[in-house]
């Protein structure tokens, strides 16, 4: 015998549910503050998706929370960085080199110069001067009546007298000398020396180079040795 369906079972069928769905409703939107922590979500339950725009700052983060592997490729960058909030302590070993470093970003400023050592094309300088210093470009031996010693002279055009006695003209061939060591002939006694000027003279107009020689404290002729420097 079947039975049929009265009024009171849907009521209270009705009834029944509206109580189910509501008590369930309200459970969810009464939860206690800080009752839905680690344990009770899901692995993957929480995604990007499912977090406001700018709800996860900097307090809320536990320190030490966020590594190197969970940082996406390219997620940090200069714009999201604050001023000097990366310091030398900061940095690993090794971890800044030549590929990761922008074009003209090191200026000599940033740099401490105690830190560099000399480069190749310095000591090559270096070189260069001692080896001129030892084998000067153009150097002379000039007797006290103005001649030169062609044996022991290179690289001079001329040698004449000034329009007093011990005033020697020496022009260099090839380049004008910024720099020159004169050394007087010693004869065995007397007190020679020898004094140069750079740059002319009224006797010696530049390019020449005046030399005087002395015998105590009189400007007489005098034989003397030269060397000349760029």
């Amino acid at each position: 015998m079947k039975r049929k369906l009265s009024y009171a079972n849907v009521v209270s069928t009705l009834a029944l549910f509206v109580a189910l769905t509501g008590a369930s409703a309200y459970a969810a939107n009464q939860l206690a503050a800080k009752s839905v922590g680690e344990a009770q979500l899901r692995p993957g339950a929480v995604t990007a998706d499912k977090i406001r725009k700018n709800a996860v700052t900097a307090p809320k983060i536990k320190e030490g929370a966020i590594k190197q592997g969970k940082i996406a490729g390219g997620s940090i960058t200069a714009a999201k960085m604050t001023l000097n909030s990366v310091t030398s302590g900061s940095l690993a070993a090794n971890s800044v080199t030549n590929e990761k470093i922008a074009p003209d970003a090191v200026t000599g400023e940033k740099v401490v110069e105690s830190t560099f050592s000399q480069v190749p094309s310095a000591t090559r300088a270096d070189f260069a001067a001692n080896a001129e210093s030892a084998n000067p470009i153009a150097f002379a031996h000039v007797n006290k009546d103005a001649t030169l010693d062609p044996n022991l002279s290179k690289n001079i055009a001329s040698v004449s007298q000034g329009t007093l006695a011990g005033i020697f003209c020496v022009e260099v061939a090839g380049f004008n000398p910024r720099g020159a060591q004169i050394t007087p002939q010693f004869e065995g006694a007397g007190d020679v020396k020898a004094l140069v000027k750079i740059g002319g003279t009224t006797d010696c107009p530049a390019p020449k180079v005046e030399v005087q020689t002395f015998e105590g404290t009189a400007r007489v002729k005098e034989g003397f040795y030269a060397a000349f420097y760029r």
